[in-house]
């Protein structure tokens, strides 16, 4: 959508499909993850499917709702899936070919990979977050009631900022609406600087993305 709110682009998914992952890619793609269908799509801004990755279907006792969310492609063209309700990521190299799995305590929502090679995971209502090191090791987190009188609902989006801070989304659903705020952010000391609560226009956020950071959003430059 343009700021005067007319549509630039768009992708429609075919019936029985559920998507929760997109980005734009820095060549001018768009990364797509369709539920249902179980795959990767690259959409070109023609609206033509540029590249197709089939994904493992998860179990059958896996609703297509819980299929998968947060889907990143790094700038090495590698792809961090979330498999929601395995709760676990893939990496995938650029044809598809599963490199590691790695579970999470939790229904995973977002995996990025910070600058440092570290990664970064939203374990959903496993009511935490996680860094990881290149050995997978832990190397910071926050806990449930980490901050108090904020505790951790469903962790879904998050953004890592220039100052090492991050913004996080704590998602109020499931019998949470108006009880906290919908996004905030922290220090690594677990310190939180700024907060935002609007429960008259907003019930809950889900992820957000900061837009006056330096880089090109619409390339996906300022996603780390």
């Amino acid at each position: 959508m343009t700021p005067d709110d007319k549509v630039w682009w768009e992708y429609k998914a075919g019936p029985n499909t559920e998507v929760h992952a997109c980005q734009p890619l820095p060549d001018g793609r768009v990364l797509v993850v369709e539920n249902g269908p179980c795959r990767i799509l690259e959409i070109d801004r023609a609206g033509r499917i540029a590249k197709e990755i089939k994904l493992r279907p998860p179990p059958a006792t896996v609703a297509r709702h819980d299929q998968f969310r947060g889907t990143r492609k790094t700038a090495g063209g590698h792809y961090l899936l979330c498999r929601k309700g395995e709760h676990q990521v893939d990496e995938l190299d650029g044809d598809g070919k599963v490199l590691r799995s790695i579970p999470v305590p939790g229904d995973v929502h977002e995996c990025l990979l910070l600058p440092d090679g570290h990664l970064l995971i939203a374990c959903g209502e496993g009511h935490k977050v996680e860094e990881l090191d290149a050995e997978l090791k832990v190397v910071w987190e926050i806990n449930e009631h980490d901050l108090p009188g904020n505790p951790l609902q469903l962790m879904t989006g998050f953004q890592r900022l220039p100052n090492g801070n991050t913004i996080f989304c704590n998602y109020l659903g499931h019998g949470h609406l108006g009880q906290q705020p919908h996004f905030f952010e922290i220090t690594r000391a677990k310190q939180i600087v700024w907060e935002f609560a609007d429960h008259e226009h907003f019930k809950t956020v889900n992820q957000l993305q900061l837009l006056d950071l330096p880089g090109d959003p619409a390339k996906g430059e300022i996603l780390r």
